[in-house]
């Protein structure tokens, strides 16, 4: 087994969400990743969307994210509310829309490979880093709602 596909030693825990105000509407999308020594934040949306492509687009930031300062033995365990994104990237279920997103996530998580590792959370519940891209999310998708609005009044 190359290095490349070892199992990690070190697991490295990131948190992905997506929101959207309308469905569709505008819509924000957050990650946050839990390093060792510090905690990298990043958010983003777009007008008009879906929550779907949000939660997508968390995840696939999230993966980006973490392979930009990966170590050697590290391993991303990625944590999202969305049943639909684990089940369209790691248990192979039917893809009928966002397809433009598949082939950049798909091309991520073979990078990773057993480096990858999916958990489900409960929504809006006690999870500090779940409630943590929840609330950037939605940050995200009222700046991309307010920019919306600012654009249909000029």
């Amino acid at each position: 087994m190359s290095a490349a596909a070892a199992a990690p030693s070190d697991w490295v825990d990131a948190y992905c969400d997506g929101a959207c105000s309308g469905n569709p509407g505008p819509g924000g999308w957050a990650y946050r990743i839990e390093w060792p020594e510090a905690v990298e934040e990043g958010s983003g949306g777009e007008s008009p969307t879906t929550n779907n492509r949000m939660e997508l687009m968390a995840a696939r930031e999230a993966m980006a994210g973490f392979l930009r300062r990966r170590q050697p033995g590290q391993g991303l365990r990625l944590h999202t509310d969305s049943r639909n994104v684990i089940g369209w990237l790691s248990e192979h279920w039917k893809r009928k829309a966002n397809t433009d997103l598949y082939p950049e996530i798909d091309q991520l998580t073979a990078v990773l490979g057993p480096a990858l590792s999916w958990r489900h959370v409960r929504g809006h519940q006690d999870n500090v880093g779940n409630n943590r891209v929840d609330e950037l999310a939605v940050a995200a998708c009222q700046r991309v709602k307010s920019d919306h609005e600012i654009d249909r009044s000029e």
